[in-house]
């Protein structure tokens, strides 16, 4: 995946620029910046950061318990 890809990515996960600066220490202009695709080319820090943030975020994803459906009960 390409950064700006890594930052659409973490942002469709729900993860707000903020809490991507948290999670990778890019300051938060900086993820704005490569998440509208006006950084051509991302230190490689960045990149290896934005990459281990979206990998631990699919974990994180995969080991919440999937949400219940409720059982649809016949009416009388």
């Amino acid at each position: 995946m390409k950064p700006r890809e890594l930052v659409l990515a973490l942002r469709a996960m729900g993860l707000t620029q903020k809490q991507i600066e948290r999670k990778t220490g890019i300051p938060q202009p900086t993820i704005s910046k490569i998440g509208l695709g006006r950084v051509s080319d991302v230190m490689s820090r960045h990149y290896v950061a934005l990459l281990g943030a979206y990998e631990q975020q699919l974990k994180e994803q995969a080991l919440q318990p999937a949400p219940m459906l409720r059982a649809s009960l016949p009416h009388d």
